[in-house]
C-alpha cells in the first residue's frame, strides 16, 4: 500500500491576505500529521485562509478536520476561510452539511 503525501506551504491569497495552502490528500493518516500545525495557527488569532485548490482527495475526517478548526478560530475571535475549494470536495461538504457552518470560496 502506497504512502498519502499531504504539504503546507505559506501563499498570498490576494483580498483574503496571507494563507497555508494544502496540497496532496486529507485523509485520517495525513490529517493526524497536519493537524497540529493548523492547530497552532488557529490559536494564534487573526484570520486563517486554506488554500485547498491543491487537495485531490479528501475524505470525511479532512472535513471534520476544517470544523474543529473553525471551532478553534471562532474562540481565538477569528474565521477560518477555505478558497478554491475544488467541486468533488465542494460536493462532499454540502452532503455532509459543512459548508453551512464553514466559510468558503468554491472554485
Amino acid at each position: 500500500m502506497g504512502r498519502t503525501m499531504i504539504a503546507l506551504r505559506t501563499v498570498s491569497r490576494g483580498d483574503w491576505g496571507p494563507g497555508v495552502a494544502v496540497v496532496g490528500e486529507l485523509d485520517v493518516h495525513t490529517v493526524a500529521a497536519v493537524e497540529p500545525r493548523l492547530a497552532r495557527l488557529a490559536d494564534h488569532g487573526g484570520d486563517l485562509v486554506l488554500d485547498l485548490s491543491g487537495v485531490a482527495f479528501c475524505d470525511s475526517s479532512g472535513i471534520a478536520l476544517f470544523l474543529r478548526l473553525d471551532r478553534r478560530c471562532a474562540r481565538a475571535g477569528a474565521r477560518l476561510l477555505l478558497d478554491g475549494v475544488p467541486p468533488l470536495l465542494a460536493k462532499s461538504m454540502r452532503v455532509l452539511g459543512a459548508d453551512r457552518d464553514l466559510c468558503c470560496r468554491w472554485a
